[in-house]
């Protein structure tokens, strides 16, 4: 379901995932954490979704032709077109870990730094 879990070059986690109705595990992005909370949003090319660091849940977004962002998110609640699944315990704990690895007041190792505090309080 999850592996490859990486820094990317904005300072914040990537990870290869495969969550409920995909084909294939797609490149996700986790966004910039500015508070201590424990939802996270991640981003593919095709999909958005918002993954709950305690329980593992997971609602994606359904498949879009370009970019999707939290409006398609929303706007896929609203039709009840989103996607359900559980993260396992064990690969859980490896993302609470690579995203509390990365970090720090201004991460980023090129030209794009962000602030990711919250990712701190993991």
């Amino acid at each position: 379901m999850i592996s490859n879990i990486k820094k990317n070059i904005m300072g914040t986690a990537s990870f290869d995932g495969k969550f409920a109705g995909m084909r294939k595990a797609q490149d996700f992005i986790v966004y910039p954490m500015q508070d201590s909370g424990e939802i996270i949003s991640v981003q593919s090319d095709n999909r958005f979704g918002r993954i709950d660091l305690g329980t593992g849940k997971v609602e994606m977004s359904a498949p879009a032709t370009c970019h999707a962002g939290s409006a398609w998110l929303l706007l896929c609640q609203m039709r009840k077109t989103t996607k359900t699944d559980t993260i396992p315990a064990e690969e859980l704990q490896a993302l609470r870990a690579g995203i509390k690895a990365t970090g720090g007041l201004l991460v980023g190792n090129s030209i794009v730094k962000c602030e990711n505090i919250g990712a701190l309080a993991l």
